[in-house]
This record gives C-alpha cells, sequence and structure tokens, in this order.
C-alpha cells in the first residue's frame, strides 16, 4: 500500500493568482492530477500552507480517499514539502508530484512508484536532469531530509547520495508518454501558455524542464 502525496505549498512567486488553483484549457490541474492517481493510491494527500488549507478542502470530494492537511515543515521549499508529505503520511511507500504539473500520466505514477522496490527513493532521470516533484519515496527518508534541512541545505536531491536511489530511465517513460509532456511544469504565463498549447494539441513534443 502506498500514499500518493500533492504538494501544493508553494508561494506562486511567477504566477498571477494562486499556483494551487492554475487552469489549463479549462481544467484545474489540481484536478486532474487527482483523476490520475485515482485508484493508484488508498490515500491522496494535498499538502498546503496554512492559507490554502481552507480553500482546497472542496477537494477531498474530487476522489476516494482525497485529504487536504497543513504542512508541518514550512518556508524550507520543495525539500520541506517533501518531508512534510513524508511526515504526515501512514504508508513506508509514498508517490509525490507538485501541484504544477498538467500532464501526469497513471502509467508513469505507477512506473516509477514499482521503481522504489529495493530501493529508498525513485526519480526520473531526463536529458534535462532528475525530477524529484514526480518521484517516489519510503518514509524512512524523512529523518535523513530532516538532517539536512537542519543543515540549511534546501536543494533536493543533495539527500540522494545518503540513500538508495532507483534512477528512472527517461526511454521507459518516453514509452508511455512518446510526446515527453509528462513532466512538463508551470511556474510562469509562458509556461501556462506552453501547456495550453500542449494540451490542445494532444500529442505535441514538449521539452522536459
Amino acid at each position: 500500500m502506498a500514499t500518493g502525496i500533492i504538494l501544493a505549498g508553494g508561494a506562486s512567486k511567477r504566477m498571477p493568482g494562486d499556483k494551487a488553483f492554475m487552469e489549463v484549457s479549462g481544467r484545474r490541474v489540481i484536478s486532474i492530477q487527482l483523476e490520475a492517481l485515482d485508484g493508484l493510491f488508498e490515500e491522496i494527500l494535498i499538502v498546503c500552507n496554512a492559507d490554502r488549507v481552507a480553500r482546497l478542502k472542496a477537494l477531498e470530494g474530487e476522489a476516494p480517499g482525497v485529504r487536504v492537511v497543513e504542512e508541518p515543515v514550512s518556508g524550507k521549499g520543495p525539500l520541506g514539502g517533501i518531508l512534510s508529505g513524508l511526515l504526515v503520511s501512514g504508508t513506508e511507500e509514498n508517490f509525490v508530484v507538485a501541484c504544477d504539473m498538467p500532464f501526469i500520466r497513471r502509467e508513469a505514477v505507477a512506473l516509477v512508484l514499482a521503481g522504489l522496490a529495493g530501493h529508498d527513493v525513485a526519480v526520473p532521470a531526463t536529458p534535462s536532469g532528475l525530477e524529484p516533484l514526480h518521484a517516489a519515496y519510503r518514509k524512512s527518508c524523512a529523518p535523513v531530509i530532516a538532517s539536512q534541512l537542519e543543515e540549511g541545505d534546501l536543494k533536493v536531491t543533495d539527500f540522494f547520495e545518503k540513500v538508495d536511489v532507483r534512477y528512472v530511465p527517461w526511454e521507459e517513460l518516453l514509452r508511455i508518454d512518446p510526446g515527453g509532456r509528462l513532466l512538463t511544469n508551470v511556474n510562469e504565463p509562458d509556461d501556462m501558455r506552453r501547456a495550453t498549447g500542449l494540451a490542445d494539441d494532444g500529442e505535441g513534443k514538449a521539452e522536459c524542464r
């Protein structure tokens, strides 16, 4: 049994409005993600800051097992978000995704999660680098991450050298999504326009970012 974790605690500094509620082609990205994750996990946690909890609570009825929780670690960037998700999760195996990825695929999530067998972390390795916000983590990574944060190091992948990591080849993910859209993220208005174009094109190619 594993838990799905959507990180919705970012500050949305480069996007107008609240990133946790953004839409691509008329659909809220976080709702698209819930649809993709539905059926893979008994529980899906939406981990967010205190200001968003009340607004996101409405999502608890969109799919079975969805629960909105306030992040116990705040102000520590994506790594703090991952730690927060692991701390509130009730399972050893967890899949973590950022709320700004509109094209995640159920099959790709299952592939990454399967890569966790015998490892502490399973993370996609793309031509542009690692994608730790579409990755699987064991709850046992939490103390290692906490120790890194105590040292003031916020880089997500720095703790990888202290755990057993399975690097999921990009080629395996491309078999699921030949267009390479699934790891596209939306950080600023130009990304939103690009994502809308990709959504409208269906299988258009995307740069892995």
